[in-house]
């Protein structure tokens, strides 16, 4: 099995996974990654999905690539490109666990711990203020108990 790989930059590899994983590819999956593994050296390796198709085994293979990467010190993203991909991937709860990006740029920020940054504090003007508190006129915030449900509640009511 032969996977393609490339630096990005002195600190990043990517690896494409262009196939389907299923029984039969799986360990040579497995073992070219993590061959690959100690040539990126000490920053981050990035796992480019190439296929909408995710199956148990291609989380499974992810999971413990990313532990091996874990236990040498090498930060590992995945780029999943096709929203199918990124749905399975979600309806899986690893996003965080993989640090999934649907780009290779937001996959090097995601390498580096970062979270990509919304859209809106892309374009604002250089020196404005990121996170600046809403106008005086929007609605204010539920608080307490029950912040997180879709009904606030407010001090005094019932």
């Amino acid at each position: 099995m032969f996977l393609l790989s490339y630096h990005l930059d002195a600190a990043h590899l990517v690896v494409e996974l262009g196939e389907v994983v299923d029984l039969d590819n799986e360990a040579a999956i497995e073992r070219e990654i993590v061959r690959l593994l100690p040539c990126c050296g000490p920053r981050a390796i990035i796992v480019d999905i190439r296929t909408p198709l995710l199956t148990p085994r291609a989380l499974g293979l992810l999971l413990r690539v990313r532990g091996q990467a874990e236990e040498r010190g090498v930060s590992m993203a995945v780029v999943a490109g096709y929203d199918k991909a990124r749905e399975v991937l979600g309806a899986a709860g690893l996003h965080r666990v993989l640090r999934v990006a649907g780009t290779l740029p937001g996959a090097e920020l995601r390498s580096r711990g970062c979270r990509p940054e919304p859209e809106a504090s892309r374009n604002a003007k250089p020196g404005g203020r990121r996170g600046a508190p809403p106008s005086a006129g929007a609605t204010p915030r539920p608080f307490g108990p029950y912040a997180d449900t879709s009904r606030p509640r407010f001090p005094g009511e019932r």
